[in-house]
């Protein structure tokens, strides 16, 4: 049987919420990266997207080790229209080479498709089984639920 992880950031919740929904699903693992810079507040936030602009690294703890899996699903929200330095640090610290990758980002717009090809240059050695975009408000009102259900079936195959 195949093991799976679920592995996200989430600064507000939003993409914990998708992150987990999408690991009880599946039926796999799953594990918060932490992001070691303080991202909370109005000036930390401005911060955070300029980071995100830049494509900086970040300090990230994390509590699963990704080569023990055989399918590893990464989160992330998206912040000026990239994924997050904490996502972005852990595709770049582990090689996910011969795994099956799956993605998943959360934000207020369509803004995914840029996030989804860099995690994808990042895992280049991995196979993609399947992206998964959801809107903020989709989160906030449960309508997300049908998709993650979707997304997951498509993975199972």
């Amino acid at each position: 049987m195949m093991k799976s992880l679920v592995v996200y950031y989430s600064r507000t919740g939003t993409t914990k919420t998708v992150g987990e929904a999408i690991a009880k699903e599946l039926k796999a693992d799953s594990d918060e990266i932490i992001d070691l810079k303080k991202r909370l507040g109005i000036i930390n936030w401005f911060i955070s997207g300029f980071d995100a602009l830049r494509r900086k690294l970040t300090k990230i703890k994390t509590q699963k080790k990704p080569e023990r899996y055989d399918m590893i699903i990464i989160g992330t929200p998206i912040w000026s229209k990239n994924m997050t330095p904490a996502v972005r640090t852990y595709l770049t610290n582990h090689n996910l080479g011969g795994k099956k990758v799956g993605f998943f980002c959360t934000s207020i717009g369509d803004n995914v498709k840029k996030a989804f090809a860099e995690m994808k240059e990042l895992t280049h050695k991995s196979v993609t089984v399947g992206n998964l975009g959801i809107r903020t408000r989709e989160v906030k009102s449960g309508s997300y639920k049908e998709k993650v259900k979707s997304f997951v079936r498509n993975l199972k195959k």
